[in-house]
């Protein structure tokens, strides 16, 4: 369970909040800006159909849970509004691929597939590789999940880092919750597993 405090209200945050209650997590709104989340624990891996995780216009959202989603229940359809459908996943499609998850985008709906059964997870501990010219968020979703993991990953930079910053933002909030990562040489993250935030 964790409180969060001096929480925005906004599109993109109502976007996340909806994906992550299709995904299990229970979120209590406590006062102006304060929030109280309920996470799954030990739930991991989720039994139950793939959830259907409508981020409206959010590109936030929708790079941050894709890894989240794949961890959860290891599939899940995503699906937004304007043309949310349309900004580039190619990093995403392109590690994940290569990881054995099945990625298919047609008709404005994102469908991703560990497709490994209950009680194994779609995502596996080792070496993911992003170009660093584009988004941090691809980054950060990744981040979000691979300390999870039972084994240790490395989350590599193919190109110079361009939002280093954003990435170093993430790691500082996820040291302040526990989890922790350490810098590398060649654009290297390294990410202990079998942690827990």
């Amino acid at each position: 369970t964790s409180v969060i405090h001096g929480l925005a209200d906004s599109q993109d945050i109502r976007a996340t909040r909806r994906c992550l209650s299709a995904l299990g997590a229970r979120i209590d709104d406590l006062e102006s800006g304060t929030v109280r989340v309920r996470g799954l624990g030990s739930a991991i891996v989720e039994a139950g159909p793939a959830p259907i995780l409508d981020c409206g216009e959010s590109g936030s959202t929708l790079r941050f849970l894709i890894p989240v989603a794949l961890l959860v229940n290891g599939k899940a359809a995503f699906t937004g509004h304007g043309r949310l459908m349309e900004r580039p996943l190619k990093p995403y499609e392109e590690v994940f691929r290569e990881k054995g998850i099945a990625w298919n985008q047609e008709g404005g709906v994102l469908t991703v597939d560990g497709s490994r059964g209950y009680g194994e997870l779609a995502l596996a501990p080792g070496e993911y590789r992003l170009p660093g010219n584009v988004s941090s968020q691809f980054f950060t979703g990744l981040l979000f999940v691979l300390p999870l993991l039972e084994g240790d990953s490395a989350l590599v930079s193919t190109t110079t880092l361009e939002s280093v910053g954003y990435i170093n933002m993430t790691r500082q909030a996820q040291a302040a919750a526990g989890v922790t990562s350490r810098w590398e040489p060649k654009n290297t993250l390294h990410i202990p597993g079998g942690q827990c935030y």
